[in-house]
């Protein structure tokens, strides 16, 4: 992160503070307020939402902060109470200047009351994801998995209090495979799996690799939103988070139960690398360093798996006991099993079948032998693929293209090559370069195929 980028988040955030705490005063010793200050921060990328963190100079626990944001003024709405940690009021859509007050409040002194300008300046921030849009950061990321991938420390991009090790790749793999996914949609999910770090005050002893603790458990109904102009990222949703569910605007969570309901990050994004910081209390930073995982692809050109089972068809998924392909196959059947099927970057699919291709009684075979493809599942067609990891299908739209075998089609088997379907839908498994696929066929039975990829 260039050294421009980082003076102007701090700037933005203006939650840096300086607090002087003497140690050998108690109580009784403080005969009235001093130093009382106050630092206001803008939360959101619209610039609505403010959060203040009021601080005097023998900030004791006892004393009470009024904050009144000067919002409105025949109501108390916008007048909150705290001890110290960061309170937030979300501003009207418009640009505007307030006038903020802070008292403070012990007993047996008089209170003391600051006021300062604080000037909202409004805009419609890019809300990525949605229809019509599209987001720079969809996809699912998870903790680069290199040491430094997390840390605190004093200051911006300082991790000199802990910063994770090469060993906690392995020590913490259940929050190494946390995965943090930005739909295309605008909505946000934790996805932990069974197990993630857990800390003690989540109620662990001693931290350690456990379930998830509600609401920090991936059920949060949650959005984000990404503001690259100005380097912010806004998580909207109790328990929703980004790399560790402890720190939030201007602390740390004591509880589950006092989550945010939404938190803001600085954010630069460089390809698939997400560099995350979050102040907390007394201008520490928490740092992150996200990647994005690569999506599956089943881009390239793919052949029949050159083994026994290759293909089969049963009474239900995944049972090829009616038929099933043997090792001799391989080469009584070469004219199939050289046969390509090609998944192109930009969408488009072929089958490239060559000379021959396995040619059957419905398409004039007699008997059933390698001879020349027939139309249309000779190749010649224009077709268009879809996979779908997520759903676990593939679908071929073009009329004679087919992945496998050109009998089988959703809920049948052709009688005529006249009768090819517009688009076969298939179900699919992708296993790094092995693809996994099945299609039901008339009463309830299936066709497995088994490609691999060259």
């Amino acid at each position: 992160m260039n050294l421009l980028k980082r003076v102007s988040y701090l700037v933005l955030l203006l939650l840096s503070l300086s607090i002087t705490i003497s140690c050998e005063n108690n109580d009784e010793d403080i005969v009235e307020i001093t130093g009382l200050d106050f630092v206001v921060a803008t939360l959101n990328a619209e610039g609505t939402k403010a959060g203040v963190v009021p601080t005097t100079a023998f900030g004791n626990g006892n004393i009470i902060y009024t904050v009144d944001f000067g919002a409105t003024a025949d109501s108390d709405t916008d007048v909150f109470q705290t001890s110290a940690p960061m309170v937030t009021y979300e501003y009207p859509e418009e640009t505007i200047t307030y006038m903020i007050t802070v008292t403070a409040s012990l007993e047996g002194t008089p209170d003391v009351s600051i006021t300062k300008e604080h000037i909202v300046t409004f805009v419609v921030a890019p809300v990525t994801g949605g229809p019509g849009s599209t987001s720079p950061l969809e996809g699912t990321w998870k903790f680069a998995p290199v040491s430094g991938a997390f840390g605190v420390g004093p200051a911006f991009n300082d991790v000199s209090w802990f910063s994770s090790s090469a060993d906690d790749i392995t020590g913490r793999d259940c929050l190494f495979d946390d995965e943090y996914v930005f739909n295309a949609d605008g909505t946000f999910s934790n996805v932990l799996g069974a197990a993630t770090w857990i800390e003690g005050w989540q109620g662990a002893d001693p931290d350690a690799c456990d379930a998830p603790v509600f609401p920090h458990d991936g059920t949060a109904v949650a959005t984000y939103t990404y503001n690259e102009a100005a380097g912010t990222l806004m998580l909207d949703g109790k328990g929703a988070y980004l790399g560790l569910a402890k720190p939030f605007n201007g602390g740390e969570l004591a509880a589950p139960g006092d989550a945010p309901d939404s938190i803001t990050y600085l954010a630069v994004l460089d390809g698939d690398t997400l560099e995350l910081d979050i102040e907390i209390a007394g201008g520490g930073f928490w740092s992150y360093t996200l990647v994005r995982d690569a999506a599956p692809s089943i881009e390239g050109t793919w052949k029949f798996a050159p083994e026994s089972g290759a293909f089969g068809v049963g009474p239900a998924f995944n049972d090829v006991s009616w038929f099933s392909s043997s090792a001799d196959d391989i080469t009584g059947r070469d004219c199939l099993f050289d046969d390509e099927y090609v998944f192109n970057a930009d969408g488009t699919f072929s089958n490239v079948l060559g000379a021959a291709t396995w040619i059957e009684g419905w398409q004039g075979a007699d008997p059933d032998d390698c001879g020349a493809p027939v139309f249309p599942h000779d190749g010649s067609t224009a077709a268009t693929y879809t996979f779908d990891a997520g759903a676990g299908s593939v679908t071929i739209e073009g009329k004679g293209a087919y992945l496998g075998l050109a009998k089988p089609f959703n809920g049948g088997e052709l009688t005529a090559p006249g009768d090819a379907p517009d688009s076969i839908t298939y179900i699919a498994a992708l296993d790094g370069d092995v693809l996994e696929l099945d299609i039901e066929i008339a009463g309830g039975g299936f066709w497995s195929y088994k490609l691999v990829r060259q």
